[in-house]
């Protein structure tokens, strides 16, 4: 008993308070004065002298509610907060004007961490940026009957690369080619040249010789 007459008396405290602050920030935006606020009625609890002596004070975790101004007047109030909502209702209904306004959490955009390169799988990381010279060749070209140095077919996807710049075994990104494996070598590439796999001719013809950004992949 003694604790819900203090949890009552508490409710009201917190509503006569809001009401206040809410009723002061109107008059002060629009020059009414106290008369012309009408403010919710707050039932009259009865309490007996005998219990009102023995009810005693308890710790409460209960928030102050902070109540923020926007520039154009408004009161801006968070959407889980219906206590100060449902007292601003009542003084807007009052004075027939909209002074509330629910904030909203801004969207932020999420940054990639940095050295990674932008794939259509994804960001994913590299450890080195090259920039080398590519040709293009097909699977039938050399005397290896298609297959590569690491003894794997050679298809689209497959490059061959110089070993002492590029391991053998390592995955790359080529901006315009895609992610491959460094599978192959060759008798003209060494150094900074790469050799791309193609699926036909036409495709090899038309990508020529070019120098291109290679990502050498975590």
């Amino acid at each position: 008993m003694k604790r819900k007459i203090f949890k009552t008396l508490e409710t009201i405290k917190r509503k006569c308070v809001l009401s206040l602050m809410l009723a002061s920030f109107a008059m002060i935006n629009t020059g009414f004065t106290a008369q012309d606020v009408e403010f919710p009625d707050i039932p009259q609890i009865p309490i007996e002298e005998t219990q009102a002596e023995e009810i005693q004070v308890e710790e409460t975790s209960a928030e102050p509610t902070a109540i923020a101004v926007g520039e154009n007047g408004q009161i801006k109030i968070s959407e889980d907060d219906e206590l100060t909502r449902a007292f601003a209702e009542a003084i807007e209904n009052s004075l027939g004007r909209d002074l509330t306004a629910t904030v909203e959490e801004p969207f932020e955009e999420p940054i990639p961490p940095e050295e990674v390169v932008e794939t259509p799988q994804g960001y994913v990381p590299y450890t080195q940026v090259l920039g080398m010279e590519a040709t293009a060749y097909l699977p039938t070209d050399g005397g290896g009957g298609g297959l590569t140095a690491m003894g794997i077919p050679a298809t689209y996807g497959i490059v061959a690369v110089d070993p002492d710049i590029i391991p053998l075994g390592t995955k790359v990104y080529i901006p315009g080619y895609g992610e491959a494996l460094a599978a192959d070598t060759g008798g003209a590439i060494y150094g900074y040249r790469i050799d791309l796999c193609m699926e036909d001719y036409w495709q090899a013809m038309d990508f020529g010789r070019r120098t291109v950004t290679v990502f050498v992949l975590k």
